[in-house]
């Protein structure tokens, strides 16, 4: 029975990021005006340039941080050099050759650049999927880390994952178009950005999620499950951030079509993964954490 309903969550996962992106489409295709995003954050050019690249690294370092908390330093330290190994080089081939995304440039308003990438685009893209990657595990495992490292499970982790990642984009390329972060050179036919984009968006995390569970199965993390109870609370902070970007999302395109859109593209997928988290903790909480078993094993010694 528990191997049934076991089997079931991880079908679950996959039809919630299905239906997740129908009722984005869904949103998109019944909306008006499709030109454009109409969402400016009214941003003075020179000081996002000045701000985004220490931004960036800054919230990298806290991502690092938090991967620490959640498996350990060297599992962290890999599952980030590998993200921003990935990210780099694919970005680089993608705005080349226009293969992975898209005929693309950025704008000197992304801040200071390697060759032709904004240093927070690629330190951007682990943090994003790093917030994406607690999410899918919450929906497929049912735990902020992955249970178990099957080849199976570790594919779909990354299919599920990568959409969680490319839903997000929906949301967030035709803002940074709207906002000239970026350009693309041939247009596209949702609201200036071309599908092949989302295709892109999809292979790098893909890609990126795979490598992640690889090195997570040869590392063996520990689970999380008999954590400390702060290490345990703090898992939820990634879920926090991906329901306050869809919030923003909402707010910054209220009355357009973008902000029904980021209903549907967080909505489904944080409240599936929040009443999980729940049920995590809920159960965990009766497990003894390591705190409890060193507390109980010093006692037993002094007895």
């Amino acid at each position: 029975m528990k191997k049934k309903f076991s089997n079931i969550s991880k079908i679950s996962a996959l039809v919630v990021m299905i239906i997740s992106v129908v009722f984005t489409f869904s949103a998109y295709a019944v909306s008006g005006d499709q030109s454009k995003a109409s969402a400016s954050l009214m941003m003075d050019p020179d000081t996002m340039a000045k701000v985004v690249a220490p931004m960036a690294v800054v919230t990298l370092a806290m991502v690092a941080w938090h991967a620490a908390k959640m498996l350990g330093w060297k599992p962290a330290l890999r599952m980030v050099g590998s993200g921003l190994a990935i990210a780099y080089v694919l970005e680089e081939i993608g705005v080349h050759t226009g293969i992975i995304f898209g005929r693309y440039y950025f704008n000197p308003i992304m801040g200071p650049k390697l060759d032709v990438i904004p240093i927070a685009v690629f330190c951007g893209w682990v943090t994003l999927t790093y917030i994406a990657w607690v999410v899918t595990n919450l929906l497929i495992d049912g735990s902020p880390t992955p249970t178990r490292h099957s080849t199976p499970l570790i594919i779909l982790r990354a299919v599920v994952g990568a959409l969680v990642v490319a839903t997000f984009d929906l949301n967030y390329d035709p803002i940074a178009v709207e906002n000239g972060w970026w350009v693309w050179l041939d247009g596209g036919s949702y609201f200036g950005v071309p599908i092949h984009n989302y295709v892109g968006w999809f292979f790098v995390a893909f890609v990126t999620y795979l490598a992640h569970g690889y090195q997570l199965r040869r590392l063996q993390a520990p689970s999380l499950d008999s954590a400390s109870v702060g290490v345990r609370k703090l898992s939820i902070a990634p879920l926090v951030l991906y329901g306050l970007s869809g919030i923003a999302f909402m707010f910054m395109n209220f009355a357009g079509q973008l902000g029904l859109i980021s209903f549907y593209a967080f909505g489904i997928p944080f409240i599936v993964a929040t009443w999980k988290w729940i049920e995590w903790y809920k159960r965990t909480s009766k497990v003894p954490t390591s705190e409890t078993t060193k507390s109980s094993l010093g006692d037993d010694l002094n007895s």
